[in-house]
């Protein structure tokens, strides 16, 4: 199921790209209202568990670990207190790209030097028969030309479509949980952990053969990349790590290289980072893709391997 898995894995681990997509290219606004939420197909906690939100510390640091949902929804507001306070409390924050310095003709540039075809080729000559008779009137019904996205590769096109498909489900780039602390941030000092352009090349660089399944398996099961939008969101408001450590393996059962550029070698990054952070004498929060910090090779479990004291932050209430 691919877009499914390509709106998850984007809103879990990747985020900006998708965030930023709206900005590459001139899209319609995704016909029909925002959908209602339904039943997931994962079992997802109705009691919160907490906030995806984690404590690390040293002998001089502390480290909040806040996962984000990229893109988000007016009903994810007001965040947990535990959240906002732990965020009052850091005086760094620490965001996967910081997106107020990348404007949208920066964006389209990256978009367009590693996803668009040279003149005389187009999607149509890299994916499968099925996708080349179903994906124009999957387009369509999400307001896409499929003569406008036959310029794109397939990892593109993808992001395009997921982009789409959250935003017709009432997901929102602008109400993302990293842009609502950014815009929060005032007077913290604001530093980043990637630039877009990395972002970019670790899509882009992914073996095209796993970017054009999941097309394929996106225009022909749509409705499962509903779901998996619904789980994902639904997860992430009970704070039930578990399911959605569920669904990012599902989600990439297809793509194992895609996986490992998209999460396992950034994560190996990211704990880096961090402890770099926790050898400072700042409190730092930071926020990325909740699959970066979940999970048996997640930030979380990388830190704790090291040595530090890492705990889950209990509900403020």
């Amino acid at each position: 199921m691919a877009q499914a898995r390509f709106a998850a894995a984007f809103a879990l681990a990747l985020g900006v790209l998708a965030a930023q997509d709206t900005q590459v290219v001139t899209l319609p606004a995704p016909p029909g209202g925002a959908a209602a939420a339904q039943p997931s197909s994962h079992a997802v906690s109705a009691a919160r568990a907490g906030s995806l939100l984690w404590k690390a510390t040293s002998a001089t640091a502390t480290v909040y670990l806040a996962g984000s949902l990229h893109f988000g929804a007016e009903d994810m507001y007001p965040l947990p207190q535990e959240l906002e306070n732990a965020f009052q409390e850091s005086s760094v924050l620490v965001v996967e790209v910081d997106t107020s310095s990348l404007n949208p003709a920066t964006a389209m540039g990256l978009i367009s030097a590693s996803g668009t075809y040279p003149p005389g080729d187009t999607l149509w000559n890299h994916v499968s028969e099925r996708t080349r008779s179903l994906l124009p009137a999957f387009a369509a019904q999400h307001g896409l030309p499929a003569e406008m996205l036959a310029r794109f590769k397939p990892w593109a096109v993808d992001l395009i479509l997921s982009s789409q498909m959250m935003q017709a489900a009432g997901m929102r780039p602008d109400l993302g949980i990293d842009l609502h602390f950014m815009g929060e941030a005032g007077g913290k000092r604001v530093e980043a952990l990637e630039t877009a352009d990395e972002q970019v090349r670790a899509l882009a660089g992914a073996p095209e053969r796993e970017h054009a399944l999941a097309l394929e398996e996106t225009v022909t099961d749509p409705e499962h990349a509903e779901r998996a939008l619904r789980t994902m969101k639904a997860a992430w408001l009970a704070g039930d790590a578990a399911a959605l450590e569920a669904l990012v393996a599902e989600e990439f059962r297809n793509a194992p290289e895609t996986r490992k550029r998209l999460l396992e070698d950034r994560n190996v990054s990211m704990a880096a980072a961090m402890e770099h952070y926790l050898k400072g004498h700042e409190t730092c929060f930071v926020v990325v893709g909740t699959g970066h910090l979940i999970g048996k090779g997640g930030v979380v479990s990388r830190l704790i391997a090291k040595g530090f004291a890492v705990k889950r932050v209990a509900p403020a209430n």
